[in-house]
């Protein structure tokens, strides 16, 4: 059986057990409109920061994301396990807008492209 690096390119997304799918809904619209695959996991973990860099580390693509119901965090593999590149605050409270330019940002980062402005 192939591993996941070895099967398909795609964002790893740990959803963690307080995560509100609905609140995925922008982020993977926007990540979506930059044309990345993503796969959404399950995580048993309560460290979003941990969660979403254990994600960057499973991605072929490099590039992780996980959410609570008070955080949402980008990460990026070659970065400090501690220090995420993005962490969106209180996700329930956001703008559509918002959640969907942390999605473009994390697939532009894939693509090395110019971050959105949050």
């Amino acid at each position: 059986m192939k591993s996941l690096h070895e099967e398909q390119p795609v964002i790893v997304i740990h959803s963690l057990g307080d995560c509100d799918a609905g609140l995925w809904q922008q982020v993977l619209y926007g990540i979506e409109e930059e044309g990345i695959p993503f796969l959404i996991e399950q995580n048993t973990t309560i460290d979003v920061v941990n969660a979403a860099y254990a994600a960057a580390q499973r991605s072929p693509l490099l590039v992780g994301m996980a959410c609570t119901r008070e955080e949402i965090v980008v990460h990026f593999k070659n970065l400090q396990p501690s220090n995420p590149l993005f962490r969106l605050a209180k996700p329930l409270e956001q703008k559509a807008e918002h959640l969907r330019d942390l999605g473009n940002n994390a697939a532009r980062l894939v693509k090395g492209l110019p971050f959105k402005s949050l």
